[in-house]
């Protein structure tokens, strides 16, 4: 017997009036089309949902993901409706400053001791792990929204230790 794999959809965690809002948001830069922004909005809603089911994982957007991710936190009331409605909680954005990093922002968490980032180089881990996490979790990836490249300075939730299960 085959398992038919299924495909999320990231249209089914928000409503279409909450959908055309976002893209409409994220059309007021120049440099995004219609359908760019779309792109942009549902892989943050992948990544979201990929974050909220998964808290313990250590995980981070790309530049592009993270745009979308800003511009639906900052509409705070529909973004609150979103995480509260899917997972209970809030899920936080803390970036990371130049010269410093998640450590310093940390909320107390025993089990956390890393903040994603190689301490030789300082460059991005979770990427790579993100984007395994997000193809797991059922969503397609954008590859062209997620070059390594492209990788946030912040990361998400628990993992970014701001919304801790506890």
């Amino acid at each position: 017997m085959s398992t038919a794999v299924v495909i999320r959809d990231p249209k089914a965690y928000v409503t279409s009036d909450v959908w055309e809002r976002e893209v409409a948001l994220l059309l007021r830069n120049p440099e995004n089309t219609r359908e760019l922004a779309e792109a942009k909005f549902g892989q943050a809603i992948a990544y979201l949902v990929t974050c909220g089911e998964n808290p313990d994982l250590l995980m981070g957007p790309s530049g592009q993901v993270d745009e979308a991710w800003h511009s639906f936190m900052l509409d705070s009331i529909p973004y609150h409706h979103f995480t509260n409605r899917h997972f209970g909680r809030y899920i936080h954005h803390v970036p990371e400053l130049p010269g410093m990093t998640a450590r310093v922002q940390r909320v107390s968490d025993d089990r956390a001791t890393r903040d994603g980032h190689d301490p030789e180089t300082g460059g991005p881990l979770v990427l790579e792990r993100t984007i395994k996490a997000i193809k797991a979790a059922g969503f397609e990836i954008a590859p062209d929204l997620w070059g390594m490249a492209d990788a946030a300075d912040c990361n998400q939730c628990h993992a970014g230790y701001h919304d801790s299960p506890k």
